[in-house]
Order: structure tokens, then C-alpha cells, then sequence
């Protein structure tokens, strides 16, 4: 009693303009760092860590890098681009959500956009960013770090989930007075996205004003690419992947309308755009080489499901439609579901239909 304390000396600051903030920071990232590297000693399919590995070390996949469509990735861009707004990405645990985040912070990231993050935890750093890590026993949850933030103005602001009303209020709060706000969901599809949100509470008017768009993903193993086997398949297999295909549109007015008609309309669409001359399709197996350790599959491949709120959706999601009723104005707009991008990226011979249905479940 009555001795003083000396003062703790203050961290170290780090050179180059890090996003991590001080020696602490670099020593619980390369610790982090080993234990990722003591797991991969152990660990036949790698591929899964050397992309952690890349992206704790600070290196976001870039956009064009994601495996987003040629239809999907200028609507991705245009979408994130604007001033303002709400935008999601949706998927399980492990779909790869935080790593589509931060890439489309990467297309976003230039020296005069003020980016700020909350994240539990932070799984990739980059230059640029401000990112706060969630400590709930510290009363830092992500409501209290959303209105931190606030307080600070930034252009940009990135949310690791919003998993509660409170967080979400907040953020469509931001979106609607100037900033522009990304964050995650666990939800299934887009569509359904738009439902929990409104059942979390959101006012349908203010939700519909700040939304922007959400991309659902999910993650497929990817053909191995030194011993995938082409195959040409027959009629009847065709006709399955057609039918699942179009198993999607079923609700949507050309199909209801005339589905004879629809359903050869979209076999010539797949035939143009992946059939090749003589319009036959090349489909491919998997069969396993020493550079995929025999299991026929090296790295995953994104399939994503992309919903621009445009003004019809804007109406639906005031008027609380129904999922159905927003799939089908989605779909009738050419958004391709989950299912449908996987099933292109088996006619384009990246994946395969067992992979596609394994991580599409509804």
C-alpha cells in the first residue's frame, strides 16, 4: 500500500502503416500463424490452410480472383461501388463469407476511403483498415463498435455478422445517413435473407431504402485440374442437369406461362453459351493424381447467388412478400440461384454435379 506502480511502457508502435496496431498485435498474428502452420504439418488437404495462411499474412483474394460469373461480377462491382447502402453475403459457417468481404474491401481500399471493421475474430488483415476484434467480456460486442464507429466517420464500415435487431438497426442506420456497410449472415439463400431481416423487426421502408444487395456462396471442390477425365454425356444426363437447372424457375411468368416453351428456351441458352460448335457438352470426373493426393478434387470453387435490390424487390420488401414471390421477381431479373451457378460451373468442366447438390441442400 502506498507504493507506486510504474508505468507501463506504451506499445510500440509499427512501421509501414499496418492495420495491426502495435509489436502485441504482429506477436498474436504470428502466433496465430504457427499454429496454422503446426496444423498443416499434419494435414493431407492443404489447400484449405495455405489459403488461411495467405490471408492472415494480409492478402485478400482479389475480386476478379473470386470466381464470380461474368454475369455476376460487373453487378458485384456496380452494387459495392455506390456511396451508400447496405450490402450482405450470406452462407453456413466455412463458406467463405469473410474472405468475399474483405475482398471486395480490397476493390474498394484506396489511401483517401476511411474502412473500418468489426470482427469476431479478425481472421484477415490488409493495409488501409482499422479493425476492431469483438471482446464481449470488454463490453465490446458489435452494436457498441458500430456506433464507435459512427462517431468517427468513416466511408466504408464492415460488420462480421448481424446476427441480432440492435446491430442490424445500427447498420441500416449508417447505410441511410451516408455510409457505406457490409456485413454477414447465416441464412441459406438471398431471398431468405431479406425475410430474417424482416423478422428480426427492421422497418420494411428503412430496410428497403439501404439495401443494396446480398450474395449468397457456398463452397465446391474443384476438379483437380491435371487429371480431371472429359466425358461426353449422354441424353439422359443432359436431361437431369436440365431438369435441375430448371427446377429453379418454375415459379417465374415464363414458366408458368408456357414451360414447355421456357424449359427449351434455357437448353438453348446452356448450349450456346457452353456446348461448344458441333453443340455437344463436355462434362468431367474426377479421377486422382499424386498433385491432388488421389482424390481427384485441388482447391474449392465459389458458387454465388447475387440479388440486386432493384425497385421491384425495393416494392416486395416493403409490401413483406413472401420468399417464393422475391425469388421469382429475382430470377425473372436473371439472377441465377446457388444451384444454377454451380450447374454452369459443371458445363464449364470446374466442378461436378456430386459437389454442386452436396453443398446446395436446401
Amino acid at each position: 500500500r502506498g507504493r507506486s506502480v510504474p508505468a507501463q511502457p506504451a506499445p510500440t508502435p509499427l512501421l509501414g502503416g499496418s492495420s495491426l496496431e502495435t509489436v502485441e498485435d504482429l506477436f498474436r498474428r504470428l502466433e496465430q500463424l504457427n499454429e496454422i502452420g503446426a496444423a498443416l504439418s499434419q494435414e493431407k488437404n492443404t489447400d484449405h490452410l495455405l489459403e488461411k495462411i495467405l490471408l492472415a499474412a494480409g492478402e485478400p483474394i482479389p475480386l476478379d480472383k473470386l470466381g464470380l460469373s461474368p454475369t455476376n461480377l460487373p453487378k458485384l462491382k456496380d452494387a459495392v461501388s455506390k456511396p451508400y447502402g447496405l450490402f450482405f453475403v450470406c452462407g453456413p459457417t466455412g463458406s467463405g463469407k469473410t474472405t468475399t468481404l474483405h475482398s471486395v474491401l480490397g476493390f474498394l481500399n484506396t489511401p483517401d476511403t476511411k474502412i473500418w471493421t468489426a470482427e469476431d475474430p479478425v481472421e484477415i488483415t490488409q493495409k488501409g483498415l482499422r479493425q476492431v476484434q469483438v471482446n464481449k467480456k470488454a463490453g465490446l460486442n458489435f452494436d457498441t463498435i458500430m456506433k464507435s464507429f459512427l462517431r468517427a466517420d468513416p466511408d466504408i464500415i464492415m460488420v462480421g455478422e448481424m446476427r441480432d435487431k440492435e446491430t442490424t438497426g445500427t447498420g441500416i442506420e449508417a447505410s441511410l445517413t451516408g455510409h457505406l456497410v457490409f456485413a454477414t449472415l447465416h441464412t441459406n439463400s438471398a431471398p431468405e435473407s431479406i425475410i430474417r431481416l424482416l423478422d428480426m423487426g427492421m422497418d420494411p421502408f428503412n430496410f428497403a431504402d439501404a439495401l443494396l444487395g446480398i450474395l449468397a456462396q457456398r463452397l465446391a471442390k474443384r476438379l483437380c485440374g491435371k487429371c480431371k477425365q472429359a466425358y461426353a454425356p449422354g441424353a439422359e444426363e443432359v436431361r437431369q442437369i436440365l431438369q435441375e437447372y430448371c427446377s429453379e424457375l418454375l415459379n417465374t411468368a415464363p414458366f408458368k406461362k408456357d414451360a414447355k416453351s421456357a424449359y427449351e428456351n434455357v437448353y438453348r441458352d446452356l448450349v450456346k453459351s457452353y456446348a461448344g460448335d458441333r453443340g455437344q457438352f463436355t462434362l468431367y470426373k474426377a479421377r486422382g493424381c499424386e498433385a491432388c493426393g488421389n482424390t481427384g478434387y485441388k482447391g474449392r470453387v465459389g458458387l454465388h447467388e447475387l440479388l440486386i435490390a432493384s425497385d421491384p424487390i425495393k416494392k416486395l420488401i416493403q409490401e413483406h412478400a413472401r420468399v417464393a414471390e422475391i425469388l421469382a421477381v429475382c430470377l425473372e431479373e436473371g439472377m441465377r440461384t446457388l444451384k444454377m451457378d454451380g450447374i454452369e460451373k459443371v458445363l464449364q468442366g470446374i466442378t461436378d454435379m456430386p459437389q454442386v447438390r452436396a453443398v446446395c441442400i436446401k
